[in-house]
């Protein structure tokens, strides 16, 4: 599905971009689950696609509880919307890979297909990209550890 590429490419990009390091005390567990997830976020994310977004969620929604306040609302956005799509394929019986050339697969009911799409756009919406944009800027100006992924 095409609409569901775009929006993973939207959300990974950026979070392949991130900058992240050793922090001050005050979020101490924050910054240390982010060095924790590092291997496994550069393995979930690289496989690209919607399927690797929606396989890193548990680690997005890990740090989300371990965020301080400031960035929480923003993680609680971008797991939000991953959530959302997840729970969409799920609900449709189907995964992201099953979509070819931007079409669903055979068994699909219209209304499943529109809310798979929904789900797909607020991925991919510019609430969604600020968020992670702002999470991104708050690991590398909070955390200084450097991510390679």
């Amino acid at each position: 599905m095409t609409s569901l590429r775009m929006a993973a490419h939207l959300l990974v990009l950026p979070i392949l971009a991130t900058t992240l390091s050793s922090c001050g005390d005050p979020i101490e567990g924050y910054c240390e689950s982010l060095k924790g997830h590092q291997e496994e976020l550069t393995r979930t994310l690289g496989e690209g696609g919607t399927g690797g977004l929606i396989a890193a969620l548990p680690v997005f929604e890990d740090l989300e509880s371990n965020a301080p306040d400031d960035i929480e609302k923003d993680w609680a956005t971008i797991t939000g919307a991953v959530s959302g799509l997840s729970t969409a394929l799920e609900d449709a019986g189907v995964s992201a890979d099953d979509y070819e050339n931007g079409k669903p697969p055979e068994g699909v009911s219209d209304a499943e297909a529109k809310k798979i799409a929904d789900a797909a756009t607020k991925v991919s919406s510019t609430k969604t990209q600020e968020a992670s944009v702002r999470v991104q800027q708050h690991a590398r100006d909070v955390c200084h550890t450097s991510l390679t992924l």
